[in-house]
């Protein structure tokens, strides 16, 4: 069938055309070329049994248009569909009608409905075995670099032209941005994360909790906290219990002692195993200072002579060190180290 986007588009309700427009600019999975003429085609389809008389066609490799689910997420025509999740039964597909899936490949130059194999298709197949060490260590990079790149910031230089007070690690409003970029990805990675909770809706929620959460924390002022603060403690340990245990007591003791001044946070690697001998702690406040590191210990112990176990002796040393790093002696003194580099 051809459509002339030109022509036909004015012929079109307002609502259409804004229904059309939401799908290009907002979905995350469409990849087609010339959208607008696929969304149009569709306009003279149920999409909903377009979707079911595939799987009926082909259960084990249905072909999925990557422009059909965005329509059923948009469109109006659509809602009762939105409202019971996409939740279909194998009744619903053996009800659906064939003929007008004929009719779809025919409008786009078939003769026959195809048929692919599931290797031919975006079908994939979830892998539970367990992960090896390659994989384990290739995601703990991932993770890393999620957590500590960003490409942008790294790139911005105090004489930019896009730098903003608030770029400036001192502003009190660091982190914060005059732009929507971190809603947009928040709203982006909402869509997936709703997407993928209709997909497997029929999985536990325990089984889909491996996979992603969302949590809604509520954003509270604390004036005196923000003119206490003086550092961030990390505590980077193993999902071991008795990892757990050890970090718990840490926290207890940084707040006994410095109370709002020191933020302790408890990092869990959960790809680190015991035999990884991970126990890592380290300041972040004028400076960043490792205090204590169990493998070091146990990789570098020429260079690193502290103990690879926090017993009470080792935590009253770490309990010294952070109340000498966050006060202004640390804060305007000099290091050699911070000289290294320079050439006489």
């Amino acid at each position: 069938a051809y459509m002339d986007v030109e022509k036909d588009w004015p012929k079109l309700s307002n609502e259409t055309q804004d229904e059309i427009l939401d799908v290009i600019e907002n979905s995350n999975t469409m990849a087609c070329p010339e959208p607008e003429m696929w969304l149009m085609y569709d306009l003279e389809f149920n999409v909903t049994n377009l979707i079911l008389a595939s799987f009926k066609h082909n259960a084990e490799a249905p072909v999925m248009f990557t422009h059909w689910m965005p329509q059923l997420e948009v469109y109006e025509r659509y809602a009762d569909q939105r409202a019971k999740n996409f939740e279909w039964t194998w009744d619903d597909v053996e009800a659906a009608d064939m003929s007008e899936l004929q009719r779809y490949y025919k409008g786009i130059g078939y003769d026959e409905i195809p048929k692919k194999d599931p290797g031919e298709t975006g079908i994939i197949t979830l892998d539970t075995s367990p992960m090896d060490d390659e994989e384990r260590e290739m995601l703990a990079l991932e993770n890393w670099m999620d957590e500590v790149y960003n490409e942008e910031e790294d790139n911005l230089l105090f004489d930019d032209e896009s730098f903003e007070p608030r770029d400036n690690v001192f502003d009190p409003d660091y982190g914060t941005s005059s732009t929507d970029k971190s809603s947009a990805l928040e709203e982006k990675f909402m869509k997936e994360y709703e997407a993928f909770e209709r997909e497997f809706s029929e999985e536990s929620q325990e089984w889909r909790d491996q996979f992603a959460t969302v949590e809604r924390f509520e954003h509270r002022e604390d004036p005196e906290g923000q003119e206490a603060f003086r550092g961030h403690l990390v505590v980077a340990i193993t999902p071991e219990e008795s990892d757990m245990v050890v970090a718990e007591k840490i926290t207890e003791r940084m707040a006994e002692e410095f109370g709002k001044a020191v933020f302790v946070e408890t990092r869990v690697l959960g790809h680190a195993r015991a035999e990884d001998n991970v126990f890592e702690v380290w300041l972040e406040s004028y400076d960043v200072d490792l205090l204590h590191s169990k493998r070091q210990a146990f990789i570098n112990s020429k260079l690193w002579l502290g103990p690879s176990e926090v017993d009470e002796e080792q935590l009253e040393y770490i309990v010294e060190r952070v109340r000498y790093l966050i006060s202004d002696d640390s804060r305007y003194s000099y290091r050699f180290s911070d000289y290294a580099d320079v050439k006489a």
